[in-house]
């Protein structure tokens, strides 16, 4: 067992130096905050992120057995440099939308099991409303003054109304599927509820 082992330990150090690699780019990505520190600016974290991508390529000169990855890591992140520091002159945005891709990804994979085909056209006019389009015409200078007039307080507003109807999808989604998982996961919390209604009413 012993020896069958050592044959893999080379590789496991391997990919275990490679993974020590993303998380050390996602602390300089999302450095931790401290106390009494201004936050970084997106020139700061493009420079971290620029230096480390630096050591990984003098890395790849010295481990060729590694070349292949560092290459790889830093033509994704190369790749993406024009847009990927952009949530940081934003703070108050959220910065990815990865839970309403997926979100809108899930229906678009229903919409093409229901029609069969992998048009998008049924799918615009029956989430239409929840649609964002962006027009490849327009120039940046064009959507920034767009973005621009966007109000904080109506964002905020329209997204707790969008996740409120994201939801009651979900419920219609499962409840559809799997009706009797649906009603006993309401009934628990039907319970729950009076619970702590009983408890307020003792106090």
């Amino acid at each position: 067992m012993v020896q069958r082992r050592r044959t893999f330990a080379a590789e496991y150090r391997r990919l275990k130096r490679q993974h020590s690699w993303l998380v050390e780019l996602d602390r300089r990505l999302d450095p931790p905050e401290q106390a009494g520190q201004t936050r970084p600016t997106r020139r700061d974290i493009q420079r971290h992120v620029k230096a480390f991508l630096a050591e990984l390529e003098q890395h790849a000169h010295l481990c060729p057995e590694d070349a292949a990855a560092v290459a790889h890591l830093c033509a994704t992140i190369r790749q993406r440099w024009p847009r990927l520091f952009a949530c940081y002159a934003w703070p108050e945005r959220w910065r990815t939308n990865n839970d309403l891709e997926s979100f809108f990804g899930r229906l678009r994979t229903r919409q093409r099991q229901i029609h069969g085909r992998k048009s998008v056209h049924e799918f615009i006019i029956r989430y239409g409303e929840w649609a964002i389009f962006i027009d490849p015409t327009e120039s940046f200078e064009q959507v920034l003054h767009r973005f621009q007039q966007f109000d904080q307080a109506k964002f905020d507003d329209e997204y707790a109304r969008f996740l409120k109807a994201q939801l009651k999808l979900r419920v219609q989604y499962r409840f559809r599927h799997n009706p009797r998982r649906c009603l006993k996961e309401l009934e628990q919390q039907w319970d729950v509820a009076l619970h702590c209604k009983s408890l307020k009413s003792a106090l």
